[in-house]
This record gives structure tokens, C-alpha cells and sequence, in this order.
């Protein structure tokens, strides 16, 4: 049950990463700076963001030309 629960949460931040990337990044940065986690946690999750906002420019540049 209990990895059913983890499976569950990995998939929304997962998600929250891609429908609103900055938000997690900032998210992310704060909890690093106040110590709240490690340097080198959620670094997965702040990799799928970073792709994410790519994307959102590369497909802004895209509608760009049009």
C-alpha cells in the first residue's frame, strides 16, 4: 500500500512539473536554500522542469513564426 501512495505522489510532482515548471524550480531552490533538503535532492525533478520550460520556449518560438 505504502508504494502504491509513493507511486502516486511521484506521479503528481511529476506532473506539477511539467504543467507549471518554474513553480517546481522555485519550489525546489527555496527548499534548498533553507536547508530543508539536500543539494543533490529532487534533482530529477528539477531536470524534468528545466525540460519542460524548453519545450514551452522552443514552442513559443514555434508560434512565433507563423
Amino acid at each position: 500500500m505504502l508504494g502504491n501512495y509513493r507511486k502516486r505522489i511521484a506521479a503528481m510532482a511529476i506532473q506539477l512539473a511539467k504543467d507549471d515548471p518554474q513553480l517546481v524550480k522555485e519550489v525546489i531552490a527555496r527548499l534548498r536554500e533553507a536547508g530543508d533538503i539536500e543539494a543533490d535532492d529532487l534533482v530529477y525533478l528539477d531536470r524534468i522542469a528545466d525540460r519542460w520550460i524548453r519545450i514551452a520556449q522552443e514552442n513559443q518560438v514555434r508560434g512565433q513564426r507563423r
